[in-house]
């Protein structure tokens, strides 16, 4: 308790350009740790529903079905994407047992339509590209911090250094009680910039690594889209 109200009074008696370093330092680290709450809350439901929407995807092959389910799942990427494509190319997707696309049964020759599989492919891009600079909205304010909060402390920390070395050439002393002050202003900046600068680096680079395993999840979902459509006919097609 007494180092903490220590550290509260050098802060409190430390010079206005130590103090306009810490408060800044404060914003940045509140406005990175409301970052980091808000986007693993976002990033947890988005794991959750995708894994939930992608296991119906494979295990349904009523694709009308599929587009109701991720319909329910506001937060899946997998699904968001989904949906944006089959909304724009549902007649293009195979109909159920029984209904009136039956090319198969009736002899037609199997035929990849390219028109329509570069068209759906275009559209799967666009839509996971959207979908992936959501998943990574507000991560480059994370990257910011973890970049620019330690060269904050470092100034603080050479402001402090030459406020120590000025009051010895004031008091013509190098007396401990002369020096400490300003040494320990520069500390306090130092450790200030790297308790904001390490955990908004360590989320930063924790949701990029989570982005690039849902690129992976769309890409395998494109693909599996495209291979549904490549089953169509040519004299089917819409």
């Amino acid at each position: 308790m007494s180092s903490e109200i220590s550290i509260l009074n050098l802060i409190m008696d430390s010079g206005a350009v130590a103090k306009t370093v810490i408060i800044v330092l404060m914003v940045f680290s509140i406005v990175s740790w409301a970052i980091m709450a808000e986007r693993w809350r976002y990033f947890r439901r988005a794991q959750v529903q995708s894994k939930e929407f992608l296991a119906f995807f494979r295990s349904e092959r009523n694709y009308r079905r599929v587009f109701t389910a991720a319909s329910r799942l506001p937060f899946s990427p997998a699904a968001a994407v989904y949906r944006e494509v089959y909304e724009k190319h549902a007649s293009a997707f195979p109909h159920p047992a029984g209904s009136e696309d039956q090319a198969d049964q009736a002899g037609r020759t199997r035929e990849v339509d390219q028109d329509l599989v570069e068209s759906v492919y275009r559209d799967l891009r666009l839509a996971a590209h959207r979908e992936l600079a959501r998943f990574e909205q507000r991560l480059p304010l994370l990257a910011t911090a973890g970049s620019v909060c330690p060269f904050l402390g470092l100034f603080g920390t050479v402001w402090g250094v030459m406020t120590a070395f000025l009051d010895i050439s004031t008091q013509g002393s190098t007396n401990i009680v002369v020096v400490a002050p300003g040494i320990a202003e520069a500390l306090i900046t130092t450790i200030a910039g790297l308790a904001v600068a390490i955990p908004a680096m360590v989320a930063y680079n924790y949701f990029v690594q989570q982005s690039r395993v849902l690129g992976l999840e769309l890409e395998d979902l494109a693909t599996a889209v495209l291979n549904i459509l490549q089953l169509r006919t040519v004299a089917g097609r819409p």
